[in-house]
């Protein structure tokens, strides 16, 4: 995961310890599966975004979330087997419901056990 310009897949993600690490498993996962190598660049705290040959396939800053495992090379296999990126996106994301009952336990009253 040498630093340079000619890589085909690039992860910035923020200076925080947990961001780092899972850029570093993501990085991994993408080399491994599709034999790209991966730049890895610190970016603003919080930030998480990957690019595969500079177009961007993923980011924290659109979705609200750091991916689930594997969903970064579910995106790029999809894009691969010839799916839009925003199908990939879609398909290799957490299902709708899980996202609607996150949204809906932010306004639950917490109960008591």
């Amino acid at each position: 995961m040498a630093e340079s310009t000619d890589k085909r897949f690039k992860i910035t993600h923020g200076s925080e310890a947990e961001c780092f690490e899972l850029a570093e498993k993501v990085a991994k996962e993408l080399e491994s599966q599709f034999k790209g190598e991966t730049l890895l660049v610190t970016g603003e705290s919080g930030a998480f975004e990957v690019e595969d040959k500079g177009v961007l396939i993923y980011s924290k800053k659109a979705t609200g979330r750091l991916p689930n495992d594997g969903e970064v090379a579910k995106i790029v296999q999809g894009v691969a087997d010839g799916m839009t990126l925003e199908e990939a996106q879609s398909v290799a994301g957490p299902p709708a419901s899980a996202i609607l009952e996150w949204i809906f336990g932010l306004f639950r009253a917490p109960t008591e056990h």
